[in-house]
C-alpha cells in the first residue's frame, strides 16, 4: 500500500492541513484501501488493483463534494491564484468553473437510498408475486364451478364463475398496485438517484460494491431456490395436459395452470427481497452522469428508450 500512500499524499499535498481536510484524507485512505482489498479479492493483481484504486479515487475536485470538503479545497484554490496576481497573464489560466449538470451523490444519500430498498424488499417481492397470480381467480373459479368443465366444489354456473373470478382478478391486481405504490412512498427525496439525475462518486460506488459482495451469498442463494422454481414451472401444467389429454374432465389443466402461477409467484417471492444490494450497487454505478462527463452529457440509456417512444404530432404519414 506504499503507492496508495505516496499518491495520496501527493493528492493533499497542495493544500493546508486542517482538521476537516485530514479527517476526509483518513477517510479516503480508508475507502482506497477497501477498493483495494476488493479488487485484490475479485482476481486482480497487486498492480492492477493499485491502478484501479488510482483511477477510481485519482480527482480530489471530483470527490470533494462527497467528502464536504470543497468549500476548503477551493479556498486553497483561490488564495494560491491570489498569490499569483503579479505573474505575467499568459501564464495564468481559467479554472473550469462550469456547474455539474447533476450534483455529486454523496455517500448518505447512497446509505438511504440502501435502506430504502432493503426495508422495502418484502413490499416488492409481494407486489410482483401478486401481479403474477392475478389470473388465478380467472382460472380457479373457472375450474370449481359447477360448469361442464369444472369441478363443482363451488355452487356457482360458467358465467357466475367467470364473473367471480374477474371480480377476484381485480381485486387483487388493486391490492398489488397499493402495495407497490406504498412501496414507492419511501423513495420521497431519492427520486433523483432512481431516475439517475445525479453525478457518480468513485468513492460511493466502492461503498455499494462492498455493500453488494457483503450480501452476494443470500442474493445466489434465493437466485438457486428461484431458478429452480422456475423450471420446474411448467410442469403441473404440462403433466395435467397430458394426464387429462382422453379425460372428459377439463378441470384439469386449469388447475396445473394455477399451481404453475405459484410456483412463478413463489421464485419472485423469495429472490428480489434479496436483490437491494445489487440494485442500489447498479445505480450508482451505471446510471447517473459520470464524473468526467461534458455538462450537456444524457444518459445514453434514458435517449434510447425516448428514441423508441416516438411522440407523434400531426396526421402522419
Amino acid at each position: 500500500m506504499d503507492t496508495i500512500d505516496t499518491f495520496l499524499e501527493a493528492m493533499f499535498a497542495p493544500y493546508p492541513a486542517t482538521p476537516r481536510l485530514l479527517e476526509a484524507k483518513r477517510e479516503l485512505h480508508a475507502m482506497m484501501e477497501d477498493a483495494y482489498a476488493d479488487a485484490v479479492a475479485s482476481g486482480k493483481s497487486h498492480n492492477e488493483a493499485v491502478g484501479s484504486v488510482i483511477t477510481d479515487f485519482g480527482n480530489l475536485e471530483e470527490l470533494a463534494p462527497a467528502l464536504g470538503i470543497l468549500p476548503d479545497i477551493r479556498g486553497a484554490g483561490d488564495a494560491s491564484a491570489a498569490g499569483a496576481a503579479d505573474a505575467p497573464a499568459a501564464t495564468l489560466t481559467m479554472p473550469d468553473t462550469t456547474p455539474p449538470e447533476y450534483p455529486v451523490i454523496t455517500l448518505p444519500e447512497a446509505q438511504a437510498l440502501a435502506e430504502a430498498r432493503r426495508s422495502t424488499g418484502t413490499l416488492l417481492g409481494n407486489g410482483v408475486a401478486l401481479c403474477v397470480l392475478a389470473a388465478v381467480p380467472l382460472f380457479g373459479c373457472a375450474s370449481l364451478s359447477q360448469g361442464k368443465d369444472g369441478l363443482g366444489l363451488i355452487p356457482l354456473n360458467e358465467h357466475q364463475a367467470s364473473t367471480l373470478g374477474l371480480v377476484l382478478t381485480l381485486v387483487v391486481v388493486a391490492l398489488a398496485v397499493s402495495v407497490l405504490i406504498r412501496r414507492h412512498r419511501a423513495f420521497t427525496g431519492l427520486t433523483h438517484l432512481t431516475d439517475g439525475k445525479f453525478t457518480r462518486s468513485p468513492m460511493v460506488s466502492s461503498w455499494t460494491a462492498r455493500l453488494r459482495l457483503e450480501h452476494e451469498g443470500v442474493r445466489s442463494r434465493a437466485l438457486s431456490i428461484a431458478v429452480a422454481l422456475w423450471i420446474m414451472a411448467p410442469i403441473p401444467t404440462v403433466g395435467a395436459g397430458i394426464l387429462f389429454q382422453e379425460s372428459a374432465d377439463r378441470s384439469g389443466p386449469p388447475l396445473g395452470l394455477v399451481l404453475t402461477l405459484f410456483m412463478v409467484a413463489a421464485g419472485l417471492r423469495i429472490f428480489l427481497p434479496t436483490t437491494w444490494a445489487s440494485m442500489t450497487h447498479t445505480t450508482v454505478t451505471e446510471e447517473g452522469r459520470p464524473a468526467d462527463a461534458a455538462p450537456t452529457w444524457r444518459n445514453p440509456r434514458r435517449t434510447r428508450s425516448l428514441r423508441r417512444s416516438p411522440v407523434r404530432t400531426g396526421s402522419g404519414a
